[in-house]
């Protein structure tokens, strides 16, 4: 049996997608936070400087989407078909582009107020426009009452839940509810009624993000 060790900040942030997996796949990984005074020597050991890391029997896979895939493909998350993947694909692809400039809050080198003119217009433009993309694409399957692909859960399905309700409420937090778009509100709540999901929210580390 292969052992995972996930290793991340104390933080959710993109660790909270890869331990959304494993902990509704029923997979055993260790979940390791770097502690901050650690974070400058550990990010020596670093290929490229970045953390999340899954290690799989010792061995280091890095790159967030990469290592999502990696549990998805495991635990079942993929899709049945070619066809389905590439759809979980394309729903992932779409949330990364809108994740640019959410990123850019994060960066030391940007000043306040391109920050806050960054913030505004993600609000009144980004967040109707990606919620509305979204909304559309899980409308296409079963007309938006069970699951973005397929006939199951998908790496789509945690993907989209972790952007609206990790990245999004964290920098958002009074804007972020898409109450508009109610196949996309009963998704996330969908999500949150996953036993494993649930049980998981309720106990993990309560974090600044």
């Amino acid at each position: 049996m292969a052992s995972y060790k996930l290793i991340y900040f104390n933080a959710m942030g993109r660790g909270e997608g890869p331990r959304l997996m494993f902990k509704v796949a029923g997979i055993e990984f260790e979940d390791y936070r770097i502690p901050d005074e650690n974070w400058p020597e550990f990010k020596k050991t670093i290929l490229h400087g970045m953390v999340p890391i899954l290690e799989v029997n010792g061995k280091r896979l890095i790159q967030t989407l990469a290592i999502c895939r990696y549990i998805a493909r495991e635990a079942g998350f993929y899709g049945s078909s070619n066809w389905e993947s590439a759809r979980i694909d394309s729903i992932c692809e779409t949330i990364v582009d809108y994740e640019h400039d959410v990123d850019r809050l994060w960066r030391p080198d940007e000043t306040d107020e391109t920050k806050a003119t960054v913030k505004k217009r993600y609000i009144e433009k980004k967040i109707p426009k990606v919620y509305g993309i979204l909304e559309t694409m899980l409308k296409e399957n079963k007309d938006g009452n069970a699951f973005f692909v397929g006939d199951k859960i998908s790496l789509a399905d945690f993907h989209v839940f972790v952007f609206i309700d990790v990245t999004l409420r964290t920098h958002f937090p009074s804007d972020y509810d898409p109450k508009d778009f109610p196949k996309l509100a009963s998704h996330v709540k969908r999500m949150k009624d996953i036993p494993q999901i649930k049980a998981w929210l309720e106990k993990r580390p309560n974090t600044a993000f």
